[in-house]
């Protein structure tokens, strides 16, 4: 199930967002609902990934570019486990202990995105257009080698193992452009070609661990090194942003076509919405004055068979149509509607 680093599990959000991101429009696995990409942070506020190799008894790390903040922390793992640090300040982290030599520590901050507002729509900026995957080269790329008939190769990334994508590239082909097709915006697949390994673009300034087969004094050996995967441009995929916003009585409208689709679809009726309104909507006559203010108050009436509206109201009974609506009520309402189409329908 994708997650995101942005969608907490304490969220109220957090289930139906889940549940929403793990599905597909059709066969081609075509998601319903993606995260936007981005790549600019604002000032201050950068996305920093850090590795050390401690020494005997080391129980600080400097991180001279990091600058404490609540709203962008730091990660701190161990051999790939998450630990918390005794004090994370301003350039430098403090463990709770001494720490024995030749461990690896990762330091994450994952940066806040700058957004650009039009109104009450809001959208993270893509700084870069040339964006490319990041990628290493193997210590053994000269004499690497690939073969189903060899062990196979493994990549993990702090402890995820990422499935190995064969791409062929024929001849005329560009390679660069067949992996950048390859792996797109997926983050659990990473490819080897010619003895340099690409990964999804989340990972860039990542260590990897590689396991590979290179020709060795005659013969094939198996190989294991760690690699930091980097580069120039990329764009980001991992942040569902919740809180970016569209306006609510369009998305409504939205629903309620899909909703005209499944019925015209699945029943000989023709559709029709509903014509009276008996709910307590305390902006009713704002809601009706809009050109989708009949989908909306139909979709309002709507109940599951418990007798409960399958979409809540604020508090005072508002609809409020034309304010935003953030991506964390979308994914609720879809969710909402898809179980109660599911429960009418089937």
């Amino acid at each position: 199930m994708k997650r995101w680093i942005d969608v907490d599990p304490l969220d109220w959000f957090y289930r139906d967002t889940l549940e929403m991101s793990r599905l597909t429009a059709n066969l081609q696995g075509e998601e319903v609902i993606s995260g936007l990409t981005y790549n600019v942070f604002e000032p201050g506020h950068e996305r920093i990934v850090k590795r050390f190799i401690t020494v005997e008894g080391q129980q600080e790390l400097l991180i001279p570019d990091y600058k404490y903040q609540a709203d962008n922390p730091l990660y701190v793992l161990i051999n790939g486990v998450e630990i918390v640090p005794e004090a994370v300040e301003d350039g430098k982290v403090t463990l709770s202990n001494p720490l024995s030599a030749g461990l690896e520590i990762v330091c994450i901050a994952y940066g806040k995105p700058a957004l650009k507002n039009i109104g009450c729509v809001e959208s993270p900026y893509e700084g870069c257009a040339n964006r490319q995957h990041p990628s290493a080269e193997l210590k053994h790329k000269a004499s690497y080698v690939f073969s189903f008939s060899h062990t196979p190769e493994t990549c993990t990334v702090l402890g995820v193992k990422l499935k190995r994508l064969i791409v062929t590239v024929a001849a005329g082909e560009n390679a660069q452009t067949k992996i950048y097709d390859a792996i797109a915006d997926q983050r659990d697949v990473y490819v080897i070609h010619k003895g340099t390994v690409y990964l999804p673009y989340m990972y860039k300034d990542f260590p990897a661990v590689i396991g590979y087969n290179a020709v060795i004094r005659g013969s094939v050996q198996r190989k294991v090194e760690t690699v930091i995967a980097e580069s120039p441009c990329v764009r980001f995929n991992d942040r569902f942003f919740p809180n970016v916003r569209l306006r609510r009585g369009e998305f409504f409208a939205l629903m309620s076509r899909i909703l005209e689709n499944i019925h015209n679809r699945y029943t000989d009726r023709q559709f029709a919405a509903e014509r009276i309104f008996s709910r307590a909507v305390t902006d009713q006559s704002e809601i009706a004055e809009h050109w989708y203010g009949d989908r909306v108050l139909s979709l309002l009436e709507q109940r599951f068979i418990d007798g409960y509206y399958v979409f809540p109201l604020y508090a005072d009974g508002k609809f409020e149509p034309e304010a935003c609506i953030t991506r964390a009520e979308t994914v609720t309402y879809l969710n909402r509607f898809i179980e109660w189409v599911t429960e009418r329908y089937r």
